[in-house]
Formats: structure tokens, sequence, C-alpha cells
């Protein structure tokens, strides 16, 4: 007997599941339609520019000493993070929504191109949005920062991403066969 599961609309459930897996490497693969090559489990070049973007913002607010950064300074700063926060949330939601719709789209058959391509091109200038939005927050932070204290910054943030890979990568004190 042949039996097919069903999704709760009574669609075949297979087609909502190539549907998902379709608009998840829509969403989530732009390296791989991009022609960037990532390794499985590596983040794409706009995910990476916005969570390396997020971290070098909570990072140098906290830089007040080593970098003489003076409180309006600081009040800037925090602020730039907030502003690309909720840039990058509101951006990060929407392109949830249509990777949703595209999943229901991609799941019919046949498949609605003249719906698709659209939502694909949507998809492409929110992925445009969030790495202009992190590269104007950097530009907003060089604005308040002398040349000095940013070329600190940049010398200071590499050498802490230096340091944060090789206590990452290096094996624990308490099981040193484990890496």
């Amino acid at each position: 007997m042949n039996q097919k599961s069903f999704a709760p609309t009574g669609k075949p459930l297979a087609g909502y599941l190539l549907g998902g897996l379709l608009a998840g490497l829509l969403l989530f693969g732009g390296g791989f339609l991009s022609g960037t090559s990532a390794s499985a489990g590596e983040l794409d070049p706009v995910q990476n520019s916005v969570i390396s973007t997020d971290l070098f913002l909570s990072w140098i607010g906290n830089q007040q000493k080593p970098l003489g950064l003076t409180p309006d300074q600081v009040r800037e700063l925090r602020d730039i993070r907030v502003d690309f926060k909720l840039k990058s949330q509101d951006l990060g939601r929407e392109m949830g929504r249509i990777a949703g719709s595209l999943s229901q789209e991609v799941g019919t058959y046949p498949i609605p191109l003249d719906k698709v391509k659209p939502s694909i091109r949507r998809l492409s200038d929110l992925r445009g949005e969030l790495t202009l939005s992190a590269i104007s927050s950097l530009a907003r932070v060089q604005g308040i920062l002398k040349k000095s204290q940013w070329e600190k910054a940049r010398t200071s943030w590499s050498t802490h991403l230096a340091t944060s890979r090789s206590k990452d990568s290096a094996p624990s004190s308490k099981n040193p066969d484990k890496k």
C-alpha cells in the first residue's frame, strides 16, 4: 500500500519539505548562490559581516580606557550598536518571512516562477541592505573616533580575534585529548 504523508493543508508533506529546503538554501545559502565557497557549517559572507560587525560594536564600546574614548564617544558607540542591531533584526525578520513564503511556493506543483522570482530578488536586496548597514555602522564609528583611536581599535580588535581563536582551538586542560 502506497501512503503519502500530508501537511496540515492536505498537500503532500514531501512538497513542503522540498520547499523548505530550497527556501533555506536561498536564505542561508547565499554563498552557494553567489559563487563564493563555504564549507558545511561555515557562515556565508553576509552572515559573517553582520556577526563580525555586531561583535566589533559590542567590543569597542567597552574599550574606553585602552582607546582613550570620551564619555560622548562611548555613548555614540552604544547608539550605533543599538541602531545596527535593530536594523539587522528588522531585516532578518523580513528575510525569514520571505523564506517562509518561498517555502510554500516552492512546495507546489508547478512552482509559480512568477511569484518566486520577485521573492528571490527581494531576498537579495535585503541581504545587500544588511551588508550596507554593517558597513555604514563602521563608517559611523570612524566618524566619531580620531584616526589614531581607529587605528588602535583595528590593531586591538585583530589581536583580540587572534587570541580568541587560539583559545578556541587549544585543547582544554581538563581533557587534553579533546580539541
